[in-house]
């Protein structure tokens, strides 16, 4: 008898152990493992923060300076033309009033620039063409006329640059035949 006493007992200890063993996590064992788990998912909660804000960053930057090339190039190609004529031989003998002057003014450092080409209109006529390019409350603008004396640095004119991208500063650097042009 006490032998079989001793079975149960055995056979009991045997089932409150696999039954503690099935319950489960602790109050205290559950609250670590959930206070471990925020901490996780909050440190993968920064670092995609930082992503976005990095990723952010750099499509401005790169806006930035897409939007300043675009507007140095539409001024560079424009400039280009200056001193430019159509008819280079008939140029040679009378040269044209005012064709090939650049002139940098404001400043110092000269903050407009002024300059005439020839070209050939619709009806395929020669005209002279007469600019200005100047910064105008950020934005950078392009006058068009008839003379060089309407090409002024004080008449409104067409925008180059977006309404995204405020240009602080333009200037213009005049050496011969060379002009330099710097935004920011």
């Amino acid at each position: 008898p006490d032998g079989q006493a001793g079975d149960r007992r055995g056979g009991l200890m045997l089932k409150m152990t696999s039954r503690r063993a099935s319950a489960g996590f602790s109050l205290i064992e559950l609250m670590i493992a959930l206070v471990v788990g925020l901490i996780v998912v909050g440190a993968v909660l920064a670092l995609v923060v930082s992503m976005i804000r990095s990723n952010n960053q750099t499509i401005q930057a790169t806006r930035l300076t897409q939007e300043l090339r675009a507007t140095a190039a539409v001024i560079a190609n424009d400039v280009k033309r200056a001193r430019g004529v159509v008819d280079p031989f008939a140029a040679a003998k009378v040269p044209p009033a005012n064709i090939g002057i650049v002139v940098a003014s404001g400043g110092p450092p000269a903050n407009c620039l002024r300059y005439g080409y020839q070209t050939i209109d619709g009806a395929g006529n020669t005209v002279a063409v007469f600019r200005a390019i100047r910064l105008n409350a950020s934005k950078v603008q392009m006058v068009t006329a008839n003379t060089l004396a309407a090409a002024t640095c004080a008449t409104a004119g067409q925008t180059l640059s977006s309404d995204q991208v405020n240009i602080t500063a333009m200037t213009f650097t005049v050496s011969g035949r060379k002009v330099d042009v710097t935004l920011t």
